[in-house]
């Protein structure tokens, strides 16, 4: 018989039993996905999970009387950190769904309940029949079972309190706005008086590198927009522009970090005092390029 790898039976570990509920079994055997066979499971959406740094997922569907009864599907998902699973959650969350209270920021559609925590990304599925109550009682016993609590990533502190509007911080790990050298992004909505703007910091790891990313962000802009305004007094490098595609824009360097504040609503004033307002929270203390928030 084939053995699994010592870190598949800790993640099947994570799964609930077969007799977790009354009446319930399992159907088969759970099943462990790698990056390599993700693809076998969610083929339309390998790609995102990959991208938000997956590392391997245990699946367990549960069954109550038989082939043709009620089915619920499992999955937990190792996205190897925090933020990863902040990340993906946030990315597959529709916009019209109730919220749950399972792990952290836990959501729940007519079918599903999904949550993450600590480095694990949770969906609980109903596939067959209506038992609505056993979904939420699978979705509590993972929950309980996982390590990790259920505060938001650290790296979710380098954006502002002030204004910030809740449930709306994102993750994004690669090619944010449309820019592949705008990576590690957190993002948030912002109230700003009847206007919203959303903000986006992006760690580009190494000051050198957020450098660059700054002069392929102007120049971008000044090709694509009607102007590039240099803005003094927010960071070490900042510059305002009219986006084509996302409204009035404020782009700001502060060591390696990129932060742009953008909207359809809010005038560059508004933009310009919103990053003033993050700049601070990125102050780093850097030791060979590489800097570190404190």
């Amino acid at each position: 018989m084939y053995a699994l790898p010592k870190v598949a039976v800790v993640l099947i570990a994570l799964l609930p039993k077969p007799d977790a509920l009354l009446g319930w079994e399992w159907r088969g055997e759970p099943r462990v996905y790698s990056p390599d066979t993700l693809y076998e499971y969610i083929d339309g959406s390998a790609d995102l999970y990959l991208s938000y740094g997956f590392e391997e997922a245990a699946v367990a569907d549960y069954v109550r009387g038989g082939e043709e009864g009620d089915w619920i599907t499992v999955d937990v998902y190792d996205m190897g950190a925090p933020l990863h699973a902040f990340g993906i959650c946030g990315a597959e969350k529709p916009s019209d769904c109730e919220s749950f209270p399972a792990g952290a920021q836990g959501y729940a559609t007519d079918n599903l309940i999904a949550f993450w925590q600590g480095d694990y990304y949770v969906k609980v599925m109903l596939v067959a029949g209506e038992d609505a109550d056993a979904v939420r009682a699978l979705a509590a016993e993972v929950g309980e079972g996982l390590p990790g609590g259920g505060s938001l990533p650290d790296e979710l502190k380098r954006l502002p309190e002030k204004g910030r509007v809740a449930g709306s911080e994102r993750y994004v790990k690669t090619s944010a706005l449309g820019h592949k050298f705008l990576v590690e992004v957190v993002s948030a909505d912002y109230a700003l008086g009847d206007a919203r703007a959303r903000l986006h910091i992006g760690d580009l790891a190494t000051v050198e590198k957020a450098r660059e990313g700054m002069q392929k962000l102007r120049a971008f802009e000044e090709r694509a927009s009607e102007g590039v305004n240099a803005l003094s007094g927010v960071g070490e490098d900042a510059f305002g522009a009219r986006d084509p595609y996302y409204g009035e824009m404020v782009a700001a360097r502060q060591g390696q970090f990129l932060v742009l504040a953008i909207s359809e609503e809010a005038g560059g004033a508004e933009l310009t005092a919103l990053a003033r307002r993050a700049v601070p929270l990125l102050a780093p203390a850097c030791e060979g390029g590489v800097c570190r928030i404190e």
